[in-house]
C-alpha cells in the first residue's frame, strides 16, 4: 500500500488536506492558504521547448473506504492543447510541466513534475466530456508514484457541494498566474475577485457553463473558481451562518472578445469570463477508470 494511502484526512478552513500519518496538525502552524498549494502553473512543452503557460489544480477522488486514492490535474482542454475544443489542429505539445508543494510552512519547497500528454499510440491521456465535448475542461490522472509520500492538498466533492448559496453578484474568486506573474520564488498563484455575472443555475447559452465579471488575463486559464465565505454567510436554504466555507464552482477557461467591423476600431473585451460548471469535474472523476 503507498504511503499516500496511509493518510489521514484533517478539515482545514473548509479544505481537505491530506497529512501524512505521525506529523503535527496544519492548523497550529498555518502560513499559506490550502487552496494556494492546490493550484499550479501548468506549461505545455512540445518536447523540449515551452509552448504555453496556463493553470491548473488538483481535484482527490475517495474510495469506498473513505481515503483519497485517485488525484487528478485538472485544468483547461486548450491548456494542453494549444486550441479550443473540437478544433481539428495537431497540438501543440506533448507535455505538461507543473509543480507540487512539498511543505505547507516552507511554500519555496516544490517538486517539479512532468507527465505526458499521450501515450505511445498517441491517444490522449486525459479525460474529456463525452456529453459536452464543447467543454474546455480535461483531468489528468496523476500516477500514484508522482505523489508519494507527499501531503497533497486537493479539492474533493465535498467543495463542489458546500451549502454556500450562489448568487449573481455572488463574490468569484479566480487563483492563477496571469501572464505568468506570481509568487515564482514560492510558486503561489494570485486571487482575483469578481462577480458572478450571469444566473449560476441555468447552462449559459445552453452549455454547463456561467459567466463572471472580472479582470482576468492569459495565463489564468484552467484556474480554480471559488466562493469563499469568512463569517457570516447565506446557505442554500437562505438561512444564514457563520463560518469559513470554501466552494468550488468550476473551471475558468477565458474571456470573449468582441470582435469590430469597423475599420480602424479596435476589439473591445467585455471584461467576462466563462467558467465550466465544476459538476463536469464531478462526472469525469467518478466515471475514471485507471488504464
Amino acid at each position: 500500500m503507498l504511503t499516500y494511502m496511509k493518510s489521514r484526512s484533517v478539515l482545514v478552513c473548509g479544505l481537505v488536506v491530506l497529512v501524512s500519518v505521525g506529523t503535527q496538525p496544519a492548523e497550529a502552524q498555518v502560513t499559506v492558504e490550502a487552496a494556494s498549494l492546490m493550484t499550479t502553473p501548468v506549461y505545455l512543452f512540445d518536447h523540449d521547448r515551452q509552448v504555453s503557460q496556463g493553470t491548473g489544480f488538483f481535484y482527490g477522488v475517495k474510495n469506498l473506504s473513505g481515503v483519497i486514492d485517485t488525484v487528478f490535474l485538472v485544468t483547461n482542454y486548450h491548456v494542453v492543447t494549444g486550441h479550443s475544443p473540437g478544433m481539428p489542429l495537431r497540438p501543440d505539445g506533448d507535455r505538461i510541466v507543473f509543480y507540487l508543494h512539498l511543505n505547507r510552512n516552507e511554500p519555496s519547497q516544490v517538486k517539479q513534475v512532468a507527465l505526458p500528454l499521450y501515450s505511445d499510440a498517441g491517444t490522449p491521456l486525459w479525460e474529456q466530456s463525452l456529453e459536452h465535448p464543447e467543454a474546455d475542461v480535461v483531468l489528468l490522472a496523476m500516477p500514484p508514484k508522482t505523489f508519494a509520500g507527499i501531503a497533497m492538498y486537493v479539492f474533493t466533492e465535498e467543495h463542489v457541494t458546500s451549502d454556500i448559496k450562489i448568487r449573481p453578484t455572488s463574490s468569484a474568486t479566480l487563483l492563477g498566474y496571469p501572464f505568468g506573474f506570481s509568487d515564482t520564488t514560492n510558486q503561489l498563484p494570485v486571487w482575483k475577485t469578481g462577480h458572478v455575472a450571469s444566473e449560476p443555475q441555468v447552462d449559459f447559452q445552453d452549455t454547463p457553463a456561467f459567466l463572471v465579471d472580472v479582470s482576468a488575463f492569459p495565463g489564468m486559464s484552467g484556474c480554480p473558481v471559488l466562493a469563499v465565505a469568512n463569517g457570516v454567510y447565506e446557505d442554500e436554504t437562505e438561512v444564514m451562518r457563520t463560518g469559513r466555507v470554501v466552494r468550488l464552482l468550476g473551471v475558468f477557461s477565458g474571456m470573449p472578445v468582441m470582435h469590430s467591423d469597423t475599420p480602424g476600431q479596435a476589439d473591445t473585451s467585455l471584461q467576462l469570463g466563462y467558467v465550466w460548471k465544476a459538476a463536469l469535474i464531478v462526472e469525469l472523476a467518478r466515471g475514471y477508470r485507471r488504464r
